[in-house]
Parts: structure tokens; C-alpha cells; sequence
């Protein structure tokens, strides 16, 4: 029997290919072979991704602090609490009326003869302001800003008087109290009640009213209400 030379065989393989490829069956086989490959290799991959999503979760639950980046912690600004704005240590609205004002060195002279109080045949002036009601009555104090009640005495000129630490810097005085419904140590929110206008025997003794008083450093300062 004589052999196929290299030319030979050739021919007759590419001669099977072409009957192979005449088959009705071969191309949708062919189909279905690549759509199965395809198909096994994006479920390999989502398995993978998903393999890795995993460990990376298990590595935050243990180390939260890998969530967070660090790298301008030494740039890094506080947040401060926003301050409370002064108001009027009482509930009276546009019934509040200001009788003697703070006594400020570069306010105008009119303004600076309303801010002397007469006491004892002299005049002095007023380190705070003098509010009352403008039908006269008593009428409920409040804390201007809230702290914590520091002092609670009677003072032979200013009658009761309560005092309220807010922070290292200021402070509140209330002098000329009928009533004290506070005490040292009281912590209060802004606008709490603590006592009820009175008279004093420093200025006007007729009139019912709150000596109140801002201090910044232990210092009177213009309380200047929002």
C-alpha cells in the first residue's frame, strides 16, 4: 500500500473539514459551544469580584478606621458650637421698656445723661441697663443666655440678686428681684425663668424692674440685645 506524501494528507484533512462543515448540525453547534464559553467566563469573574468584595467588607468590620483617611488629621479644624445671641431677660416682647441704659464713654451726651442713676444726692454710672414693663406691673425674669447659676444673695442697694456663669469669658448679673425661683448650681436653657421684677433703693424706688448686667472677663460691657 502506498503512502500519502505531506501534499496528500493535507488535501484529504482540509477535504473532511469542508464535509464536516456541510452538516446541518455544525454551526449551530458551534453557536451554542462559544455562547457556553462565554457565559462561564462572566460567572468566573462575577464570582471573583465578588470574592473580593467580601474579604474588603471583612476588613473594614475589623479595622473601621480603615474607612477613614487620615491624612490631614493634623490640618484639621475643630467644629465650634455656634454661640447664643443675647436677648432681653424677659417675656415681655414690645411691652419691655429700657429706663436707664449702660453707661458707654464714647456714646453721645444725651445718650450718657440716660445711663446715670441718682442715688444719695449723686449721680453714677450705670454698669447695666434697667428694664421694666410699660404698664408698670411685675413681670417674670429669664436667664438672657443659658448657664449655670453661680450666686443667689440679697444686696442692701440692688435687693435680690442672681448671677449666671455661661462660659470662661461671660457672665450675667440680675439685681432688684422680688423673687428668686433658682439656686447655686442650677443649670439653665435660655429664656428659663428665675425670679420676678421688684424695686430697689438704687435710682428710682417706684418702679418695678431688672438691674441686668453683661459681664465679658468680669468686666460690664454694653449688653447691646439682639
Amino acid at each position: 500500500m502506498m503512502k500519502m506524501n505531506e501534499k496528500e494528507r493535507k488535501l484529504m484533512q482540509q477535504s473532511k473539514w469542508k464535509r464536516l462543515t456541510r452538516q446541518r448540525w455544525f454551526y449551530p453547534t458551534l453557536y451554542i459551544t462559544l455562547v457556553a464559553v462565554i457565559l462561564a467566563g462572566v460567572m468566573v469573574y462575577q464570582f471573583n469580584a465578588s470574592n473580593d468584595v467580601t474579604d474588603n467588607d471583612a476588613v473594614n468590620e475589623e479595622n473601621p478606621a480603615d474607612l477613614v483617611d487620615n491624612t490631614n488629621d493634623d490640618d484639621s479644624v475643630p467644629v465650634m458650637a455656634d454661640q447664643e445671641d443675647l436677648v432681653m431677660p424677659t417675656l415681655l416682647g414690645d411691652q419691655a421698656e429700657i429706663i436707664t441704659n449702660y453707661y458707654d464713654a464714647e456714646a453721645t451726651e444725651e445718650e450718657q445723661e440716660s445711663a446715670l442713676i441718682f442715688y444719695n444726692n449723686s449721680y453714677y454710672q450705670s454698669k447695666g441697663v434697667d428694664i421694666s414693663s410699660k404698664d408698670g406691673k411685675a413681670f417674670e425674669v429669664v436667664a438672657a443666655l443659658s448657664g449655670t447659676v453661680t450666686a443667689v444673695f440679697d444686696d442692701e442697694l440692688l435687693g435680690k440678686v442672681v448671677e449666671i456663669e455661661h462660659d470662661e469669658t461671660r457672665s450675667t448679673f440680675y439685681a432688684s428681684l422680688s423673687e428668686v425661683n433658682v439656686a447655686e448650681g442650677d443649670e439653665l436653657d435660655q429664656g428659663d425663668v428665675i425670679g420676678v421684677s421688684g424695686t430697689n433703693v438704687y435710682g428710682d424706688e417706684e418702679t418695678t424692674k431688672v438691674h441686668f448686667r453683661l459681664l465679658e472677663n468680669g468686666e460690664p460691657v454694653n449688653p447691646n440685645f439682639q
